[in-house]
């Protein structure tokens, strides 16, 4: 025995179910475009992207070497004037060519014509006198190099001595 298969139409044919179909797709379509699809990034946002590896900084550099001399001002000069001297003549029996780096230091001032006459000062007061020993141990002039910096780091002027 068969049962009887009965279809379910309407009597009114496709159209009507069709038309209840797309109605309700498009009831349906907005709400589904406000939901966030679910894809690997929703766990986890760097998900897919390349890796950034971790790259240290860099070591420190070497601490400054030590100055070949190294005048504080305030020293008298018959005091320093002997130990230049007996510097540069040792500097200049090891190496005849040598150069003489003669750097003077002064701390920040207020304004700048005030830190121009602070430079001017300690070239003239401190770094000119070392100058001065330095050719009178024997030292040509061409081997002498003057600068004249300003250091945030010191209190108050002193002359440095390089060579090279």
């Amino acid at each position: 025995m068969t049962l009887p298969v009965q279809h379910f139409r309407s009597p009114r044919g496709l159209l009507p179910q069709s038309a209840l179909l797309m109605g309700g797709l498009l009831l349906v379509m907005p709400l589904l475009s406000g939901c966030k699809l679910l894809d690997q990034r929703t766990f986890n946002p760097n998900a897919g992207k390349p890796p950034h590896p971790y790259i240290p900084p860099a070591p420190p550099g070497p601490p400054p070497h030590a100055p070949f001399l190294s005048v504080s001002e305030g020293t008298p000069e018959s005091e320093y004037g002997p130990v230049v001297e007996r510097a540069a003549k040792t500097a200049l029996s090891r190496k005849e060519n040598v150069l003489f780096i003669v750097q003077a230091f002064a701390p920040p001032q207020a304004t700048p014509d005030a830190q121009a006459q602070a430079l001017t000062e300690v070239t003239d007061h401190l770094a000119a006198p070392v100058a001065a020993h330095l050719t009178k141990a024997g030292a040509q002039p061409i081997q002498i190099e003057m600068h004249a910096i300003t250091d945030g780091s010191t209190a108050k002027p002193f002359v440095r001595v390089d060579v090279r």
